[in-house]
Parts: C-alpha cells; sequence; structure tokens
C-alpha cells in the first residue's frame, strides 16, 4: 500500500482536475542480533578475518546498518575495514537486512567491544536502534615472559613448598619448560615436574641443594618462537655446626686455637663465650672462626661454648679441654718402671758374670780359695 494515490476530477466542459498524494507504511524493524566470530581470530592472519554478524529482520522500508568499535563508528578502509550488506524482500512485504564486518586486529583488539546499529524512518524522522556489545577472542604471540617465585613465606627456608610460575603475555598460552642450571653452564629439565599447561612447577620440601637458577622456556605452536626468563632461588638454612676442636688437650697458661666451623645461610654470626681474638672466614657456604686464648683455670674447668645463629636458628657446641698434667705424670711413671727394670736386670747380670769368674764365694764350707 506504501504508493501514490491520485485523486482526479472532472467539471463538464471545463475540463478535468487532479491532485496527487503519497502513502508512507513504517515497520519499526526488530532489535539487531550480532554474532561473534566463534573461533577467534589470529593477528597474524594474511586475509581480513571475519569479526561478526549483524541482523535485522521485518522491517519497512528498508533500514541500514553502522559498525562500531568501542563506540566509535567503524568505515570501510581499503585492504583493513570492509562490510558486506544483504537485503532480502520477504513474501510479507518486508525487509531482512543482513551486514558483515571484517576487519584486521592487533594484540589490543583483545579488550575491544564491537556493536552494530540498525537505522530506520519513521514519521519523516531517523531513529536507530543498537545490538548488544560482543568481544570476539583475538590470538597473538607471546613477548613478554615473567618468571617468579611464590613461597607462603618472604624467606624461603628448608622444607617449605615453593612454586615457581611462569606467565606468558601470549593467547593462546605457549607451552611451558622448566630448567635448573647445573655446573659447567648444563641445564636439568624438570618439565616433567611442571604443569606445562597453567607454566607451574612445584617443589616440594625444598633442601639447601634447591638453591639456584631456574629457567622457564616458552613455545608458540603458531611461530615456533620461543622466549625464556630466568629467576634465582634462595634456600634459607638454620646453622648446623659440622667441625669443632674437641676434645684437646692443653696446660695452665698455654695459648691455644679453638675452631668453630658451621654452615648457614644466610651468613649466620658467630659467638664465643671466652673472651680471645677471634678470626672469621668463609669457604663457599661454609664459616669458620678462630679463637686465639690463653688457657685459665676458668677454661679447664668450664670449656667453651661456639654459638652460631641467624634469622632462622641456633647451633650450639661445647668445645672441652683436658690438662695435660695427668697423662704426664702416668708417662714419668712407666718411664720410671721401665728404668727400674733395666737396673735390675744389669745387676743380675753382673752378679751372674761375677760368679761365673769365682770372683764371688759360693757360700759352702770347705769350698773357699785360700
Amino acid at each position: 500500500d506504501a504508493r501514490t494515490f491520485v485523486c482526479q476530477v472532472e467539471v463538464g466542459s471545463h475540463g478535468m482536475g487532479e491532485n496527487r498524494t503519497e502513502l508512507h507504511v513504517y515497520k519499526v524493524p526488530e532489535a539487531p542480533e550480532i554474532t561473534a566470530n566463534p573461533t577467534g581470530i589470529s593477528v597474524q592472519s594474511s586475509d581480513i578475518p571475519q569479526i561478526a554478524q549483524c541482523m535485522s529482520k521485518n522491517s519497512f522500508p528498508p533500514p541500514n546498518i553502522t559498525w562500531h568499535k568501542n563506540g566509535e563508528q567503524l568505515q570501510p578502509e581499503e585492504k583493513t575495514v570492509e562490510i558486506l550488506a544483504t537485503l532480502t524482500r520477504e513474501s510479507s512485504g518486508l525487509y531482512t537486512v543482513s551486514s558483515t564486518l571484517f576487519a584486521h586486529v592487533t594484540r589490543e583488539d583483545r579488550n575491544s567491544l564491537y556493536h552494530c546499529t540498525v537505522h530506520y524512518w519513521l514519521w519523516g524522522q531517523r531513529h536507530a536502534v543498537e545490538s548488544r556489545q560482543v568481544k570476539v577472542t583475538v590470538f597473538y604471540p607471546t613477548e613478554h615472559v615473567k618468571l617468579q617465585v611464590v613461597s607462603s613465606s618472604a624467606l624461603v627456608k628448608e622444607g617449605d613448598d615453593v612454586k615457581l610460575v611462569c606467565e606468558a603475555d601470549g593467547n593462546p598460552a605457549p607451552v611451558f619448560s622448566f630448567y635448573k642450571r647445573e655446573l659447567e653452564d648444563n641445564w636439568q629439565d624438570l618439565t616433567s615436574l611442571a604443569d606445562t599447561n597453567s607454566g607451574v612447577l612445584n617443589l616440594h620440601n625444598v633442601t639447601k641443594s634447591s638453591t639456584g637458577l631456574y629457567r622457564c622456556q616458552t613455545l608458540d605452536l603458531d611461530d615456533m618462537r620461543q622466549l625464556e626468563k630466568d629467576v634465582m632461588l634462595t634456600v634459607n638454612w638454620k646453622p648446623r655446626i659440622v667441625a669443632i676442636s674437641s676434645p684437646l688437650y692443653v696446660r695452665q697458661d698455654e695459648v691455644v686455637n679453638l675452631t668453630c666451623k658451621a654452615i648457614a645461610f644466610p651468613r649466620p654470626s658467630v659467638r664465643w663465650n671466652v673472651n680471645g681474638t677471634a678470626h672469621e672466614y668463609v669457604e663457599n657456604q661454609h664459616i669458620a672462626s678462630n679463637l686465639t686464648v690463653r688457657v685459665n683455670h676458668d677454661l679447664l674447668r668450664a670449656g667453651a661454648m661456639c654459638r652460631v645463629s641467624n634469622a632462622l636458628g641456633v647451633s650450639e657446641k661445647h668445645i672441652q679441654l683436658l690438662d695435660q698434667k695427668m697423662p704426664e705424670s702416668k708417662g714419668i711413671i712407666i718411664v720410671a718402671i721401665i728404668v727400674c727394670i733395666l737396673v735390675v736386670a744389669v745387676l743380675g747380670s753382673v752378679i751372674y758374670f761375677l760368679h761365673k769368674k769365682g770372683k764371688i764365694p759360693c757360700g759352702r764350707a770347705g769350698k773357699q780359695d785360700m
């Protein structure tokens, strides 16, 4: 019924007159339905990929559709943005309009919002109905990798459970591999202990041998590009005294060196309970303290105490000092006994010799020489 109507009037011989009027029929379109690309789009796509499709049904006269990204209207651009529209007249005489948006995307478009708008006329005025907003899945390669140590406490210590979390900014997430540096720049593969999909390496009940340099390596399956990141894991442990000079034989007023050797991390402090001159030196993760002290009665009686401590704990060991007088007196007695035995043996030999020579009377009557 939307057409031009003509009214004619005939007045005898005066002729005929007419006038025209147009009838405009309007049918408000249904709200537009938008469908985003369900498979996702790669930023490395050589063709212009489809972003979304928009459709509005049952309108009259035919409406038109515009596209918007983040609130801004998109215009066709050669090799960048394409908009393909189709118009279908249904058997009812109403129109269905469809529009498809094609556009290249970047990694920043992972958060972009797209929507379409249907524009139509009613009572000589232009109206618009917007669709809902949609996101499209954007695939892009990893550019940055982050590897961090996650622990229940700020200070990782022996016995703790530790996670090494590797994060990459690619989508989809790449394949993760983990390694630990060994001697001579060799790397031990720890990937079998990790969740290669989430990028998490779990280390349970860590020890001081767990200390070292760890590496996360990512592999993008699209372009086979590899990236890596390193992190240092330091396991702290409380002190353990591994060597001490005890027991020690000394003499009164003698100047002696007492030694206490321990292992710990972080580096511990060493304290002695006696006065003297202490010197410390460090070798690898061992710390040793040499104390020069003069032996007195109290030191002989009580001995010395070495105390090693850091933020994780304390270790103490006692050095026993033994007076050398007792062992020395026993030695003198033994020597005296040996000397006596030798003297007796010599005297016996002399008497036997003289007896054989007849220099000593036998002692029986009538047998002596005159």
